[in-house]
């Protein structure tokens, strides 16, 4: 008897969990002759997940070989080399975020002071994105909540891409465009400690201003950037964002 599981498309077995043995060496004596039958099938990969309610067998796995592959607040997901040479693919590598570049018909630009920086200087409103939210989106939703202002994205025109960010991984931070929709200001204040309309020009020759947030501004004032287009039969607007 084995545990059921699955081959995805790079000849790796999904383990299947839903009915785990309740007892923890049943659950290593099954591993094993499961991981045995998987070998002879020459697979390359074995992947378990375990849910927290299953802490419990997560020694006795590792005990048989497996190592962390990484972790969330559901479970654990372990792997295990079937093969001496098989290729483990990493996990996600990146935090994403975007600020907005909001001017409106004044030529005022909204710039924000958070309330946490160590270094306290007007920057661009915005965030992280949620998981599973496009760019465009993202941007809209975070200058909404920061600044009460409402937006409509425009276009993407820079980004930059920095290592050694929060747990060591590495962040994108894309630069859009976006056409204010609405004007008066109501600023969030758990995380804002100011949010106003202020003349670009005052903005780009502020002293304070930092030269990144000089440089990515002006860059977004003279460059048209990549706009949202689609492409039919490639994917849906809830799975794929394209800009060109």
């Amino acid at each position: 008897m084995i545990i059921p599981y699955e081959i995805n498309p790079f000849q790796g077995a999904q383990l299947n969990t839903e009915n785990l043995a309740e007892k923890s060496d049943q659950f290593l004596q099954l591993l094993n002759q499961t991981l045995k039958e998987l070998q002879k099938k020459n697979l390359q990969l074995a992947w378990l997940f375990l849910p927290l309610s299953r802490a419990d067998l997560v020694a006795p796995a590792v005990s048989l070989g497996f190592s962390y592959h990484h972790a969330d607040d559901t479970g654990l997901q372990l792997v295990f080399q079937l093969q001496p040479n098989a290729y483990i693919p990493g996990y996600a590598t990146h935090y994403i975020g975007a600020g907005g570049v909001v001017i409106d018909d004044k030529n005022r630009i909204l710039v924000i002071q958070e309330r946490y920086h160590t270094r306290k200087h007007y920057k661009l409103p915005g965030g992280a994105l949620d998981p599973g939210e496009h760019i465009a989106r993202g941007v809209v939703r975070e200058v909404l909540e920061e600044t009460g202002i409402h937006t409509e994205f425009i276009s993407l025109n820079c980004f930059r891409h920095w290592h050694g960010y929060r747990h060591g991984k590495s962040d994108i931070y894309f630069v859009c465009r976006l056409k204010p929709l609405s004007f008066e200001i109501s600023m969030d204040p758990k995380e804002i400690s100011e949010a106003v309309w202020m003349p670009v020009d005052e903005y780009l020759s502020q002293p304070d201003t930092h030269p990144f947030n000089r440089k990515i501004v002006h860059t977004t004032l003279t460059t048209r950037g990549l706009k949202i287009d689609d492409i039919p039969d490639y994917g849906t607007i809830e799975t794929h964002e394209l800009l060109f």
